[in-house]
């Protein structure tokens, strides 16, 4: 299934959010109005063009953005009070702070 560029943008910073799958595939589904097979086929169209686009990064990048990624998931951990993942986040920030500096 081809996708578009809005849907693209849309499903690729509800993956990086974190959001399960599941809930994943009933937002799609809302959202453009598909029936579950076509919502998979077009998650998983954006799944293989954030794969691709990571093969293509460069390390200094790539820690960049999972730097990003922790640093959004420790906020929304702190915001919902779940602190002990918010620590998890800060903790493997702290890691890839030290492989940046490597």
């Amino acid at each position: 299934m081809k996708t578009t560029e809005e849907q693209q943008r849309l499903i690729s910073g509800w993956l990086r959010s974190g959001m399960p799958r599941s809930v994943l595939e009933v937002r799609v589904q809302g959202t453009w109005n598909l029936k579950p097979a076509a919502a998979s086929s077009l998650i998983g169209a954006v799944q293989t063009q954030i794969s691709d686009s990571i093969s293509r990064i460069e390390r200094p990048e790539f820690l960049a953005l999972q730097m990003e990624r922790l640093e959004t998931l420790a906020v929304k951990a702190q915001e919902e009070g779940n602190l002990a993942v918010a620590l998890g986040c800060f903790k493997e920030l702290h890691a890839l702070a030290r492989l940046h500096g490597s």
